[in-house]
């Protein structure tokens, strides 16, 4: 112990890998070192889990001039075998471009001693761009370190610092720390510095107590702690605006408008600014069209589908956009590069717009937190029609149908780039649900078999899902996946004619048409002969949530109409053994109708939903689910028939013969 004592108190060391460099060094004198608990209490949460256990999860921050450092020590222990591979490797995040790494100290307890596991040569540094995959390179780099023998019980601690943050946020930032997690923790606190005289503006969520705020001679200091704290069950589906945590978060006190002057010069106008000869063309045969929301329409498809997505975001370009002329040239950009771009297109047509700061993982729940720019990652469009204002998000490509009825509700809230903003402004869903699936099955006698001839709707939003994905995929594939899905539900099936596929982008409509020839779909029922209905266009509006047992509000779906039709013609002489049907089921957030009519030569079966809400409120929920249960009952139906004697006699004979063939080919 007094080795390694000893070691921790040695002076800085520098380290280089893949050429990047870290340091080994002494804890930062402005914060405050605590032992660890030597044993887990008997009476804590956690004391006979046996899977993970938190220790501790201390972070410090100094945000005083000349300083920006944050601390943190980290203590976490595996309690079986299968956890010891995560508990021994640890990933260390940090942008080398303003910012550097010293590691305290990598070490392990086990039978109550400490053993260093600190061994920088083998820490290797290697560039962790944790988002190219969604086409964003943030420049970020990572310290991997891995552990020798991890095993059950031990405790595993590691304590480094990070100086320095990105200088483009101007200090415009603010910390946060969840109180409870998914694993049972016995020590939570994160205390921050500030200049002397700070005023401190907090945010707390879902019980957690508001922060301790002293004002000390050097600091304002600022502390937030949580001890013996129980693990927290993730039950998932949560709306976009809600998280379960205990949650606080503050900043020094500031408005909404001080972020908008943040934000402001990031940019500047460019009325002025000379264009692409070829976007200068585009723009001169745009300002022809009469009407403005045909101008907008045909400005915003040319950034969302001609300008692809991707996001250099190192350094000071994590929020500075680049020059909308470098942007088209390119033919690339990120959200704010597409959004300036598209705002300075608007502005050259006539068209006021600015861009708009939005968080896409907490939505509208982001108002009511201490402002600060750090909150936002993400930025919009808001322009201006008729007095009218519509918003509208550059990066989302072969969108379809008229802006002005675009839904981008699901960012809850914006905060406006213009310099009268002074709050944040709602994003409002349109009057009426533009989304929605319709699918029409029609199936005739055909020999032996079914033809059936299927139509289905997309509009909205679900049109927008699926031209997306069908522009990624060969027509071929998709018409693949389509007939396998039929396949799976009636056996042996032969495509009739290729798929076809109509898209109506400017209504926003695409309809994709089928035809099949399905060898055996009726099953024998008895005496009877069945044939298995499902209603696909309802399934994913339909699904049960993950857990039903919540304690959270839920996310259901997008609002809009779904509706399956089946038109069965039956074979001739076939007597339907079904009669007529009329469901209704009323749900917190929907309305669902099931009707079964029998025909002169068949059967309509037809299934409504409609989605009014995009989530459900707590207190809603049980009912909720029950009514889902009830939808669920109807989505499946088997329609019966009695078949003629003839046929029922034909069949026997062939059956009969197959036996035969059978136990001739035994002998």
């Amino acid at each position: 112990m007094l080795v390694l004592l000893a070691a921790m108190g040695a002076g800085a060391e520098d380290f280089k890998s893949g050429g990047f460099s870290f340091h080994t060094g002494k804890v930062p004198a402005f914060v405050e070192e605590r032992p660890l608990a030597e044993v887990w209490p008997e009476d804590a949460p956690g004391a006979n889990d046996d899977q993970w256990r938190y220790w501790r999860y201390d972070v410090q921050v100094d945000r005083r001039p000349g300083a920006d450092i944050a601390y943190a020590d980290y203590a976490y222990e595996p309690r079986s075998q299968g956890n010891t591979a995560s508990a021994g490797r640890f990933e260390i995040p940090y942008n080398p471009e303003y910012q550097t790494l010293t590691l305290h100290r990598v070490e392990l307890r086990r039978g109550g001693v400490w053993q260093s596991r600190l061994k920088p040569a083998d820490i290797s540094i290697a560039r962790r761009e944790r988002q190219f995959e969604q086409d964003i390179s943030d420049g970020q780099v990572a310290a991997l370190i891995v552990i020798e023998d991890v095993r059950p019980g031990d405790v595993v601690r590691i304590s480094w610092s990070v100086a320095g943050s990105n200088p483009i946020l101007a200090g415009q930032s603010s910390e946060q720390v969840r109180l409870a997690y998914g694993h049972p923790i016995l020590d939570v606190r994160l205390r921050a510095l500030y200049p002397p005289g700070t005023e401190i503006a907090t945010h707390t969520e879902n019980g957690a107590s508001a922060p301790e705020v002293v004002q000390r001679q050097d600091a304002t200091e600022v502390e937030v702690h949580a001890a013996r704290v129980d693990r927290l069950q993730e039950e998932g589906d949560y709306p976009a605006w809600y998280q379960p945590y205990p949650l606080v978060q503050f900043a020094p006190k500031r408005s909404w408008a001080d972020v908008v002057g943040w934000a402001l010069p990031l940019y500047p106008p460019q009325s002025g600014q000379k264009l692409p000869d070829d976007l200068e063309q585009r723009i001169a045969a745009w300002k022809a069209i009469p009407s403005a929301s045909e101008r907008l329409r045909a400005a915003l498809r040319a950034v969302q589908d001609e300008v692809r997505y991707f996001g250099v975001e190192t350094g000071t370009s994590s929020h500075r956009p680049r020059s909308p002329d470098v942007v088209w040239r390119r033919r690339y950009g990120d959200c704010k590069d597409k959004t300036w771009l598209l705002v300075t297109v608007l502005q050259r047509l006539g068209i006021p717009a600015e861009p708009a700061l939005v968080d896409t993982s907490r939505g509208r729940s982001v108002r009511d937190f201490a402002p600060a720019a750090n909150l936002f990652n993400h930025v919009i469009v808001r322009a201006h029609l008729g007095g009218k204002a519509v918003f509208v998000d550059p990066t989302l490509r072969l969108q379809g149908g008229d802006p002005m009825q675009g839904d981008l509700s699901s960012y809850g809230v914006a905060l406006p780039v213009v310099a009268a903003s002074r709050e944040m402004v709602e994003v409002a869903a349109p009057p009426q649900p533009t989304a929605g699936v319709e699918v029409k099955e029609r199936y005739l006698p055909d020999g032996d078999g079914m033809r059936l001839e299927v139509s289905t709707e997309y509009r909205g939003a679900n049109a927008n899902r699926v031209r997306r994905l069908m522009d990624q995929e060969r027509l071929e594939e998709v018409s693949r996946r389509y007939r396998e899905y039929y396949a799976k539900r009636f056996g042996a099936v032969d495509s009739l004619q290729a798929l076809k596929v109509q898209d109506d982008r400017d209504a926003n409509i695409l309809v994709v048409q089928e035809v099949y020839r399905l060898a055996s779909p009726w099953q024998q029922d008895g005496t009877l002969r069945g044939i298995d209905m499902q209603a696909q266009a309802l399934a994913d509006v339909t699904d049960m949530p993950a857990r039903i047992d919540r304690h959270a509000p839920l996310y259901f779906a997008r609002p809009g109409r779904y509706v399956q039709e089946v038109t069965l013609e039956s074979p001739k002489g076939w007597l339907a053994r079904f009669g007529r049907e009329d469901e209704r089921v009323e749900g917190a957030a929907f309305t669902y109708r099931r009707t079964l009519q029998p025909t002169a030569t068949g059967a309509v079966l037809r299934h409504e939903f409609d989605v009014s809400s995009r989530e459900v409120p707590l207190a809603l929920v049980p009912g909720h689910v029950a009514s889902l249960r009830k939808v669920s009952e109807g989505l499946r139906s088997r329609l019966r028939y009695a078949a003629p004697a003839s046929v029922d006699a034909a069949e026997r004979q062939s059956r009969l013969q197959d036996l035969l063939r059978e136990v001739l080919k035994d002998q």
